[in-house]
């Protein structure tokens, strides 16, 4: 492992974690929680490749479990996220070239109307954010904003090529390793450790497409100005 390397998983560790921490939405369900990681880890896949991404989004998502009271999810976090940013970086390098920028701008948009759906059918209201259950109100209409603001940048970024279709594809794809390896954790550790039916795990999955595609969302518009500011290699 390159210096430069241990420096970006070092950097992208830490945004990660962040990322994690910074908005914890609980659900009750199943005792786990959505949050912002994955944009993080597929900006890591797409701007560093699949090494530095597959250690950013492993440790830095599982010290997030460890510190914010999941410690449950702490060993399957690790194995999980690991293995999705590796495959979001090997994927996304092998479909990088693939631009097809009406596709792009119809995935795009479909990208956005999935997570617009999403934040108003399970988020608009009062949340229960964090460990402590602290309770905040988002009215319907930020939801709105978000979903109309985060889906024109994102289609934009795809019909303008600095962002390309096989990324996005790429980055959905390894996202359901994630919905999987959750589902099955839950449903064989987590959930009958902490009392849960099993069958429990079954309410997560919307939540964690969900939070692969408000990934997706953030993470193809940030890897396209990085694109645009000569940090990243156009493909």
């Amino acid at each position: 492992m390159r210096v430069r390397q241990l420096v970006e998983a070092a950097v992208f560790t830490v945004l990660v974690y962040a990322a994690t921490v910074v908005l914890q939405v609980y659900q009750p369900v199943t005792g786990g929680y959505f949050n912002l990681g994955e944009s993080m880890i597929y900006v890591a896949a797409l701007s560093s490749g699949p090494l530095v991404a597959g250690i950013a989004g492993g440790v830095g998502a599982a010290l997030a479990d460890l510190t914010t009271g999941y410690q449950v999810f702490a060993p399957g976090t690790l194995v999980i996220k690991l293995a999705e940013g590796v495959a979001a970086g090997y994927l996304a390098r092998a479909l990088r070239s693939r631009h097809w920028r009406i596709a792009g701008g119809l995935i795009g948009s479909a990208y956005a109307a999935v997570f617009t759906g999403f934040a108003l059918t399970l988020y608009a209201g009062t949340i229960e954010v964090g460990p402590s259950g602290l309770e905040v109100y988002v009215p319907w209409y930020i939801w709105l904003l978000a979903g109309l603001a985060l889906g024109f940048i994102l289609v934009y970024s795809l019909l303008s090529g600095r962002s390309s279709a096989g990324e996005a594809i790429a980055l959905i794809t390894s996202g359901l390793i994630m919905v999987a390896g959750y589902f099955l954790y839950e449903y064989f550790v987590s959930n009958p450790l902490t009392g849960r039916p099993p069958i429990d795990a079954v309410f997560e999955i919307p939540v964690n497409i969900g939070q692969v595609v408000t990934g997706i969302v953030v993470a193809l518009p940030v890897a396209a100005w990085l694109r645009r500011a000569g940090y990243i290699e156009a493909g």
